[in-house]
């Protein structure tokens, strides 16, 4: 069965799933419906068709599927089908990285944190496979000329051994071609921390690894490079935490691809150990839970967003990333993606609303009244960081500061003594209807704050 195949037999869009679905247990038994549920570590990559696919871990809600590293397409960045798996049989095709990494396929030991890259006309599908807590790790690599498959295995990239505690760890691969159309590959884990390995013209790994960030027990993994040519930084995303617990994603930067990748205030992402995780990296996203109108409930909450992909398109970036809800149990997860603006300065500003359809027109006024602020701290947290209530008049956020809107849909905050820089747009909001006035910003020292209104707008009010 070629993924081609599934992918023009799946029902209409309409039946597809989003995180709002997260908890429906007949999903457990159709993936056909699975939409947006069940995709884990997705990798998000703009195809030669136009349309948008997502790879992503062989892990769903049940446990039921068929592995071989799943795939999802659409149109619009909002609706997704699912359209099977990449390998019609990996026990076959991906046979020597399941021997090299001890993997029971009985089990549903599948496949991880798959990555595509295009080098010349074909595209190139990387993955891990590897079982938890183990060093015992490879990635693979696949050929194919479509993104729709039939995808050829071409054998392992890098092995790791079992229990290399202070060595790199075969997992979580990120590909990514510098401005020049030399390809790279960044990787790795707890075990050792990430690594950038420059990979030849056939897609394998060439000359010696270099270690970007984290080190051992640093608790980083999920590494994802993109370069920006309106601020000609590399920038390095990386998952700290737990990935059913405290995930949470980070950033830092640097004008070298090898490094040093930075934070606000200097510091080295190299520099992480265990002992001062809070105080390493840009930390973009953690759980929360935002405040509805007070009497109407609260929302599901987000809980260990990350393992993220980014997608350059055109001036625009999309953050994708997977995510548990604060009221399910962990083995329910989704994927959500975002809008991501940049700060004056030229740090990513992740939207605090999942992207649902909206036209990214410019702001010219800042609708007065009560809006959820969430503060996302520095702290690799478990519990969710729930919104506190703030009052926006004549410019006033009551007696903690004050919020402005400036030309090109800027915001200058003050907020308990602290400035931030911040974009604002009108987002719609992805568990209720209608459109809600939402706002990024960062401090100097890489707080990163968000503000959204607590009253709804109907859609035909714009």
């Amino acid at each position: 069965m070629l993924l081609l195949a599934v992918a023009m037999a799946v029902p209409s869009v309409s039946s597809a799933a989003s995180f709002r679905d997260m908890g429906d247990r007949n999903l457990i038994t159709r993936p056909e419906d699975w939409g947006a549920v069940n995709a884990h570590d997705p990798a998000l990559v703009r195809g030669d068709d136009g349309r948008w696919y997502v790879f992503s871990t062989d892990a769903s809600a049940g446990d039921i599927h068929r592995c071989g590293v799943q795939v999802r397409v659409s149109d619009d960045l909002i609706h997704w089908t699912y359209a099977g798996t990449a390998f019609e049989d990996y026990e076959q095709s991906c046979a020597e990285e399941i021997a090299a990494a001890g993997l029971d396929p009985s089990k549903h030991q599948g496949l991880w944190a798959p990555d595509v890259v295009k080098a010349g006309n074909q595209w190139r599908m990387y993955y891990s496979a590897s079982t938890f807590g183990s060093s015992r790790s490879v990635i693979g690599m696949a050929v194919s000329d479509s993104l729709s498959g039939p995808w050829e295995d071409r054998g392992i990239v890098i092995k790791s051994d079992a229990n290399a505690l202070s060595k790199p760890n075969a997992i979580d691969p990120c590909l990514f071609t510098d401005p020049s159309g030399k390809q790279y590959m960044t990787w790795g884990s707890f075990f050792g921390g990430i690594w950038l390995t420059a990979l030849d013209d056939e897609g394998f790994a060439e000359g010696d690894p270099v270690r970007i960030a984290g080190f051992r027990g640093c608790r980083a993994e999920g590494s994802y490079l993109i370069w920006l040519p309106q601020t000609q930084y590399y920038y390095l995303f990386v998952s700290y935490g737990s990935l059913s617990d405290d995930y949470n994603i980070r950033v830092g930067r640097s004008k070298d691809i090898r490094g040093p990748y930075l934070d606000t205030n200097g510091r080295q992402l190299t520099d992480l150990v265990a002992a001062n995780e809070e105080r390493i990296g840009v930390k973009l996203m953690g759980g929360y839970q935002l405040q509805h109108e007070p009497g109407t409930g609260a929302s599901k909450g987000i809980k260990a967003p990350g393992h993220c992909s980014v997608a350059v398109d055109g001036d625009r970036l999309w953050l994708c990333h997977h995510t548990r809800s604060q009221m399910l149990q962990d083995w329910w997860f989704a994927m959500q993606i975002r809008p991501m603006m940049l700060s004056r300065d030229g740090w990513p500003l992740v939207m605090p609303m999942s992207y649902q359809g909206e036209g990214f027109e410019p702001v010219t006024d800042l609708p007065e009244g009560a809006y959820n602020l969430i503060q996302h701290g520095s702290d690799s947290n478990s519990k969710a960081k729930r919104s506190e209530r703030v009052v926006l008049k004549d410019g006033s956020l009551e007696n903690r500061g004050n919020m402005m809107l400036e030309e090109d849909s800027r915001v200058r905050i003050t907020l308990d003594g602290i400035n931030y820089d911040g974009v604002a747009l009108w987002q719609k909001d992805d568990e209720r209807d209608g459109r809600v006035m939402s706002i990024s910003a960062i401090s100097p020292d890489g707080l990163c704050i968000w503000l959204c209104e607590e009253m709804r707008h109907e859609e035909d009010a714009f």
